[in-house]
């Protein structure tokens, strides 16, 4: 069994009578506004969630995937709420996902991936994810007061350095946090401290 230090989450047990708490949903039919029509946003696969709570329920914001395109899927961002963090009850499209905007030029068509959010004192959240082209990954971030409605702020690291990052991969950025009461907090220390995975790389940073 791995060591325990006192940092850590845990242990955990697996829920086995709630498992899979989501599963794919061929039923679920929304209109994508850059294809104009009518898919199963997520037919083919359901995974790589970010938890918050928010008025002592649960909300799962979840990477899920169509059939659709050349990639065999894109990617759109969907959420589940829970009263009891076990079972789970999805709402019928997705909150986040690639638009006729400024941003599908970093969005299409691979979509919006693998979810990150953290909440601030203000109670705002920040939702960083991956934004893909299907040329290259970039970590992307959006903001929310109410986890449903989200303002998309681009790839968080275009302008920085003059550029030098604009076009090189950096996804799956996970902000540190802190413990207040029942919350976990943006741990700020000049700004929200992340760690970026890019291809063979881990990148650690301050956002101001």
């Amino acid at each position: 069994m791995t060591k325990e230090y006192p940092w850590m989450l845990g242990p955990f047990e697996k829920a086995a009578e709630a498992n899979p708490c989501l599963v794919p949903n061929a039923a679920s039919r929304f209109f994508c506004p850059i294809q104009e029509k009518e898919i199963g946003w997520e037919a083919k696969d359901v995974f790589n969630p970010a938890a918050v709570v928010k008025d002592d329920r649960v909300y799962l914001l979840y990477r899920a995937e169509d059939h659709e395109g050349k990639y065999a899927g894109t990617s759109r961002v969907g959420m589940a709420v829970s009263e009891d963090g076990l079972h789970f009850q999805t709402m019928p499209e997705p909150v986040l996902y690639p638009e006729k905007d400024e941003f599908s030029i970093y969005e299409w068509e691979g979509g919006c991936e693998d979810p990150r959010i953290v909440e601030t004192k203000d109670g705002k959240y920040f939702l960083y994810y991956t934004s893909f082209n299907g040329k290259v990954a970039l970590l992307s971030c959006a903001e929310s007061t109410d986890l449903v409605h989200w303002k998309k702020h681009g790839p968080i690291f275009k302008d920085a350095m003059n550029g030098k990052y604009k076009n090189l991969w950096s996804k799956s950025g996970a902000v540190v946090c802190k413990q207040e009461g029942g919350s976990l907090l943006s741990g700020q220390t000049q700004g929200y401290l992340l760690d970026v995975l890019g291809r063979k790389r881990y990148l650690c940073c301050h956002l101001r």
